[in-house]
């Protein structure tokens, strides 16, 4: 996989797709761009079907299994249907000059490459964040989660059939929580407690089953000389985990309180 060199932007930048001949964005409402200029893609069903076959790009995807999500009760006039939304795809896409989707094998199969795709990208980003993490690169780890973060525009997946968007959100949500995760400990590691507070406290409010992002916020909060609201975001995470879950708090949050009201220092 081809990326731009890790010093030449910001880790919350939005990577400029304006040198690639096709750039798909799915990490928000659909978008397309060919030679640099926005393909609109119209209808529900059009879009469902360009998102399956991005999904599973260079794979060849049935005609049954795509009219399987594009319609919870399929028409009798489906495939033809499936046909024209093909045909009509294939026109958004022409400026890239070749064909884009190809038939095969009894279904259809959408050539991309990773770079290319905003999912890819982002899943690139984690995996190397990943790594660089576990070098003790903080800095560099810290600069590919944001990567990855800054690929994403808005909910994904909302504007397609309901039977795509529930099989496919969950491994978008998974990857956007690794993302925030791994940009969290960064902050923390790099001892940028104030902005890993103000990152944080957002992260919760959109993930607020998570409990390791609630212990890197009392964290961040308690080494930032803000040992009272330390002590309340524990309090907090404690009552929604009982009120919510009906669940007692991990031994690490309870540790982690102790160690506060103690005057420790948590790590």
């Amino acid at each position: 996989m081809s990326v731009t060199p890790l010093s030449s932007r910001s880790a919350d930048k939005l990577p400029d797709p304006s040198g690639r001949l096709l750039w798909f964005a799915m990490l928000g409402p659909l978008q397309v761009e060919v030679a640099a200029s926005r393909a609109p893609v119209a209808g529900i069903r059009a879009r469902s079907l360009l998102i399956l076959l991005l999904l599973h790009r260079n794979q060849v995807v049935r005609l049954d299994r795509l009219i399987e999500f594009i319609w919870e009760a399929p028409p009798a006039t489906a495939v033809p249907q499936v046909r024209n939304l093909v045909a009509e795809l294939r026109r958004v896409l022409q400026a890239a000059g070749q064909e884009i989707i190809e038939t095969s094998l009894g279904g259809y199969r959408l050539v991309a490459t990773d770079d290319e795709v905003d999912v890819a990208q982002a899943e690139h980003h984690v995996a190397e964040g990943t790594t660089a993490a576990a070098e003790g690169d903080h800095r560099l780890a810290l600069e590919c989660f944001g990567r990855s973060l800054a690929l994403w525009r808005g909910e994904p997946l909302g504007d397609v059939a309901p039977s795509l968007a529930l099989a496919w959100r969950p491994r978008f949500t998974e990857l956007r929580r690794r993302a925030l995760l791994g940009k969290a400990r960064s902050r923390l590691n790099l001892e940028m407690f104030e902005q890993a507070v103000i990152e944080l406290l957002d992260a919760v409010v959109e993930f607020p089953f998570e409990e390791e992002l609630r212990l890197l916020l009392v964290t961040a909060l308690y080494r930032s000389g803000r040992s009272t609201a330390a002590l309340k975001s524990c309090r907090d995470a404690r009552h929604y985990f009982l009120d919510e879950l009906g669940v007692d708090p991990s031994p690490a949050l309870r540790s982690l309180e102790v160690e506060i009201l103690r005057g420790g220092s948590p790590r």
